[in-house]
């Protein structure tokens, strides 16, 4: 009788000795905040953007549905379609005609939304515009997914910009007035910018995005240094391999893999693809 006692009393203090620790991580996860993720797509336009002319039935800047960068085979909609782990949770139709299509993801396994946005072709500089004003923590976008409020825009943790490099015919410095300058921030807010990451899938984005997004403080992810194509499966490598919280090298080399693969280049395209901005 005394040995059951006992065998009972130590499972009992395991049990009370196990509790705070098991209470304290449940609370650590009830805290960990959502990530949101705002990728903003230039609709590919032969008629409105200063590019190499593509087929006319994916270069219709108005025709989100066969775009070469949203509703082609490789483009944003279709290829995150095909992915599991993202499901679509709300597909809007915006009243104007900047925004044509926005679709909502949400992560099957983690407490991660995507909030992507097809621009109209004609309206690329309104989406380099919006992208840098999110990139400078401005304009908070707010949507609503069932019970649950995701906030884009300038609260997102990683804001991609697809389509042409449109900086490379226009100036940054039109979009950002003086006050955003991550040395006018207070400490608390300069921290918070270093904690945001931006990516931008246009061709030599590095060399034309870096004075405008460095000025702004926040964190660059992937930046690009030659003539590419912004198809989704870089984004997607990219995407997965930051929600796992690997190195950037990791994801460069993951993103160059990516898009070795789908290009049929013999080797990673290691130096197309870079972390950090241009000095």
């Amino acid at each position: 009788m005394w040995m059951k006692n006992k065998v009972l009393i130590n499972k009992t203090s395991k049990f009370f000795f196990f509790m705070p620790i098991i209470f304290l991580l449940f609370s650590f996860s009830c805290l960990a905040e959502t990530k949101v993720i705002h990728v903003l797509v230039a609709l590919c336009d032969n008629k409105y953007q200063a590019i190499a002319p593509v087929p006319k039935a994916i270069g219709n800047g108005q025709d989100p549905k066969n775009n070469l960068y949203w509703g082609a085979g490789f483009g944003f909609k279709t290829y995150f379609a095909k992915q599991k782990e993202w499901q679509v949770v709300q597909i809007n139709k915006p009243d104007d005609d900047k925004i044509l299509e926005e679709i909502i993801y949400k992560h099957q396994n983690q407490d991660v939304y995507i909030v992507a946005q097809a621009y109209n072709g004609k309206y690329i500089g309104d989406t380099v515009k919006d992208f840098l004003t999110y990139s400078a923590a401005k304009d908070i976008q707010t949507f609503e997914v069932g019970k649950v409020k995701i906030n884009a825009g300038g609260k997102a943790d990683l804001v991609i910009y697809i389509g042409h490099d449109y900086l490379m015919e226009w100036s940054w410095s039109k979009y950002l007035p003086d006050s955003w300058r991550w040395e006018t921030l207070s400490k608390e807010k300069q921290e918070q910018q270093k904690s945001r990451y931006a990516a931008v899938f246009a061709c030599k984005s590095q060399k034309y995005f870096s004075p405008a997004l460095s000025r702004l403080g926040i964190t660059p992810l992937i930046l690009t240094t030659q003539l590419m194509a912004p198809e989704a499966y870089s984004i997607y490598a990219m995407i997965d391999a930051w929600l796992k919280n690997e190195s950037k090298s990791s994801i460069r080399s993951k993103v160059a893999t990516a898009y070795s693969k789908y290009q049929k280049l013999s080797k990673p395209a290691l130096q197309m693809f870079v972390t950090e901005y241009s000095q």
